[in-house]
């Protein structure tokens, strides 16, 4: 991860993501803005962070290890989105670590302004309704994991993370998301492209009957 000293660029998604708005002060010579290649990491499972996090473009996935080494993937996140924040605000040892899965950017800002932060009503309010949409969704995500399909849920997943009628999430991580093995995975997937849901083109799959996964959607992914 690359802290980049790019006034312009950071100017640029400031402007398109409103992040001021969520701030009773002005904040604009607090914020820094980081890069990160795929495969870097921008929180670390039980390393305290030194700043508080919102990603402005790119994918990040939320995962965490179970006491066996498994690993259990919990969420992406591939729009404006404030990360770790419980964490980083109140100086505890994330459970999860983030991990960018595309190039991403993220503005930070120093945790020595956390009591600046902490006493700032408008941004706390945000951080609430944040927290309660997020337990929200872990609550309604867990109970699909439990009784939906798996046809359902990656039905559900390709209408989430396509672009342009293109799937091309990686299918390794796709199968830890969705809670499943990557060969029961890649059986459904096959299942689609034999009954002309998706039709495989070299690495990627092309959406032919998208009316089809929204009926059979779970919406676990949907925005």
């Amino acid at each position: 991860m690359i802290n980049v000293k790019n006034q312009e660029l950071l100017d640029k998604y400031v402007n398109n993501t409103g992040i001021s708005k969520l701030f009773s002060q002005d904040i604009s010579n607090l914020l820094e803005l980081f890069s990160l290649n795929k495969g870097d990491f921008l929180i670390n499972e039980g390393e305290c962070s030194d700043y508080l996090y919102f990603l402005v473009s790119g994918k990040l996935k939320v995962f965490s290890h179970s006491t066996s080494g498994k690993i259990m993937s919990l969420t992406l996140f591939n729009s404006f989105e404030i990360v770790g924040e419980t964490c980083s605000l109140w100086n505890k040892p994330p459970t999860a670590s983030v991990q960018a899965t595309s190039k991403a950017y993220c503005i930070g800002i120093s945790m020595k302004y956390r009591d600046l932060l902490l006493n700032d009503v408008i941004f706390l309010r945000y951080i609430c309704q944040n927290l309660g949409e997020r337990l929200s969704y872990m609550n309604n995500t867990t109970c699909i994991n439990l009784y939906e399909s798996l046809e359902s849920r990656l039905a559900s997943f390709i209408l989430k993370t396509e672009k342009d009628g293109i799937f091309s999430y990686n299918l390794t991580e796709c199968a830890e998301l969705l809670c499943t093995s990557y060969r029961h995975l890649l059986r459904i997937i096959n299942l689609f492209c034999s009954t002309n849901k998706l039709v495989k083109n070299g690495k990627f799959y092309k959406i032919i009957d998208r009316s089809y996964l929204e009926k059979v959607s779970s919406n676990s992914f949907v925005t």
